[in-house]
């Protein structure tokens, strides 16, 4: 027996089911239809599964089940759901970020009122115990406030992306000068999933992002291990925390630990930390995807092809011309002429690519009707280059049509339909990227140097079919309509 074939027992015994009707309503025979019931088979195709779904009318939540049932039958548990997670990360990609408020004052007062220890121990003592998790928040944030004081400080972490209070800390500063984070922790080499199915190579990215979002000068590193048995079985002080003139080496559930003040102790953890750095990989290479200061666009970031790119409004950029780029990139673009000549051959080359389907792009009804009205193109920060014109608008939907006609460009559908518009996520199975925009409104992409998620993204990419998405007919129609839409504004005026 299988959970699918469980439930569907369950529902036709609660329900009081004739399995005569039910076989004769899918047209199946009567060995086909009891080797679904016994398990010992799967429905023979989606066609099929919605057929017996429809003849058990089943509530929203009852179909719900049935159809989580009948995926987890064809794909098996853990691929359903590594995907579903994908999913929710993918859908809860912040809009914009905010630092969670880190409750300084309160930790400061709670210290005094428990009367833990003397703040004066830490001025005096080489070596101080810390023995509660309360404790070593309170010494965190002092030798971070100290740090961010310098003109050019510098924190290194050795632990898990899993201490909320201290990355919230480091997320919500404002230092005086430069303050360079470094960050080693291990990534799961099976890519492991929690007791909650939360897979943690992306749960820890998603610990990580707001760093990014805050635009702190943050450098992290991995290595591959079975995050379970390196971190959390019996390893005593495993985690160690860099400052300066400080530095912490505690436990890895941050609730013990020793505070070293002693130069010769700090320069020697300084050194242990370097020599493990030099044996990991840097997870993302970020840079602003355009920037004042020049660019480089033969990087992979502008040249290399996507397997599949998901973002709200379609892929406008490789079939911008010539004649667009002229007239919107605004003068004081950096070289701009030269730069000019580089972008046209560049789009040239890949919209030819994208006109041969060697990319899948997904988009969403309201990011491309939001282009339609404001004629932005959300992956060039709007410095660059004024809104395009209706005419100019028109143009670029009218080159994408073709390619929502052959099924390369298609709406996405509920939950994917709330994508973020802060998004856009590139991927092919050697490459990818991540781009959003950061507090400052900087448009920074993260280029993926870690082999697993750009797995996890393309497996659930690949994955997705007529449920989630429309159809290449359906697509092309959405376009027309605004195309069309523009052209009636545009008479009009």
């Amino acid at each position: 027996m299988s959970e699918f074939s469980d439930l569907l027992s369950s529902y036709i015994e609660e329900k009081e089911i004739k399995v005569y009707a039910l076989l004769e309503y899918c047209n199946l025979d009567r060995s086909t239809m009891y080797k679904i019931i016994n398990g010992k088979r799967n429905p023979t195709s989606e066609a099929v599964f919605q057929k017996i779904a429809e003849f058990l009318h089943l509530t929203p939540a009852e179909y719900q089940k049935f159809k989580e049932a009948y995926t987890i039958s064809k794909i098996g548990r853990d691929l359903y759901y590594k995907r579903k997670y994908t999913e929710n990360y993918l859908v809860d990609f912040p809009k914009t970020f905010s630092a969670k408020p880190v409750l300084f004052l309160d930790v400061l007062k709670k210290m005094k009122a428990d009367d833990d220890y003397n703040i004066d121990m830490i001025n005096t003592s080489d070596c101080i115990a810390v023995s509660t998790h309360l404790e070593l928040n309170h010494l965190l944030y002092y030798m971070v406030s100290l740090e961010i004081q310098k003109s050019s400080g510098k924190i290194a972490l050795l632990l898990q992306p899993d201490y909320d209070f201290l990355l919230n800390m480091l997320s919500s500063l404002k230092p005086n000068g430069n303050l360079k984070i470094e960050h080693i922790f291990c990534m799961s080499k099976t890519n492991q999933m929690s007791d909650n199915h939360e897979i943690y190579n992306l749960l820890y990215l998603n610990k990580i992002l707001p760093l990014y979002f805050s635009n702190m000068d943050y450098h992290p590193y991995f290595f591959y291990e079975d995050i379970f048995a390196h971190y959390y079985s019996m390893n005593g002080l495993s985690c160690m925390i860099l400052s300066s003139e400080y530095a912490i080496t505690c436990n890895s559930d941050y609730t013990m630990g020793i505070l070293h003040r002693n130069p010769a102790v700090v320069s020697m953890l300084w050194s242990l930390y370097d020599s493990y750095q030099d044996k990991c990989h840097p997870l993302f290479c970020a840079t602003e995807y355009l920037s004042m200061d020049g660019n480089d666009f033969s990087s992979p970031v502008y040249s290399e092809t996507p397997s599949y790119v998901l973002q709200p409004e379609a892929c406008m950029v490789p079939f911008v011309d010539r004649q667009i780029l002229n007239g919107a990139i605004i003068p004081e673009f950096p070289d701009r002429d030269m730069a000019i000549e580089q972008m046209t051959a560049l789009l040239n080359a890949n919209q030819t690519k994208m006109e041969n389907g060697l990319a899948h792009v997904y988009f969403t009804k309201r990011g491309l009707a939001e282009f339609a009205r404001q004629g932005r193109i959300k992956e060039i920060p709007d410095c660059f280059y004024r809104p395009l014109t209706v005419k100019e608008r028109i143009h670029l939907m009218e080159r994408i049509l073709p390619c929502c006609q052959n099924g390369n460009y298609r709406l996405l559908k509920n939950p994917l339909n709330q994508l973020s518009d802060n998004l856009h996520l590139c991927v092919n199975k050697n490459f990818g990227y991540l781009l959003f925009n950061n507090i400052h409104n900087r448009t920074i992409c993260l280029v993926i140097n870690e082999s697993s998620i750009l797995t996890t993204f393309m497996d659930y990419l690949s994955s997705l079919d007529d449920n989630t998405l429309y159809t290449g007919e359906e697509t092309a129609e959405f376009v027309q309509i605004l195309i069309d839409e523009l052209k009636n504004t545009s008479l009009s005026e």
